[in-house]
């Protein structure tokens, strides 16, 4: 997902419900779902090439060290699409780099809109 600070509760709601009925339709498959904030999981990002935009979608075979990386609309049929063709094996897939990747624990969303940042003003030096 963007990082709540370039979005907001209600987007990411959205996108959250698109994310729920693709899992419900797609209960019988193999697949176990997750989300994570861009900026939250910076290794992963990292080794998936995934620097184009969020949200993103990304399919992750430990078993067969490769992962695919969704290229289409992130809508309820836009990821069905990418998943059954996943499933088929008509999805192109990479190589995962050497030691996989890695899920880092982080911060539970709150489901609010982000706390504006505020900046100390500088200290002048005398």
């Amino acid at each position: 997902m963007p990082n709540i600070y370039e979005s907001n509760a209600a987007e990411r709601n959205g996108y959250l419900k698109t994310l729920m009925k693709v899992a419900k339709k797609q209960r019988s498959q193999p697949f176990v779902f997750f989300w994570a904030q861009s900026g939250d999981q910076l290794d992963m990002e990292r080794k998936l090439n995934l620097g184009f935009g969020y949200p993103a979608v990304v399919a992750i075979s430990p078993a067969k060290s490769v992962f695919a990386t969704m290229r289409g609309s992130f809508s309820e049929d836009g990821i069905n699409k990418f998943l059954n063709g996943v499933i088929s094996g008509s999805q192109p897939v990479d190589k995962l780099p050497v030691g996989g990747v890695e899920v880092k624990k982080a911060d539970k969303w709150d489901g609010k809109d982000a706390q504006p940042i505020i900046e100390e003003p500088e200290e002048e030096e005398e």
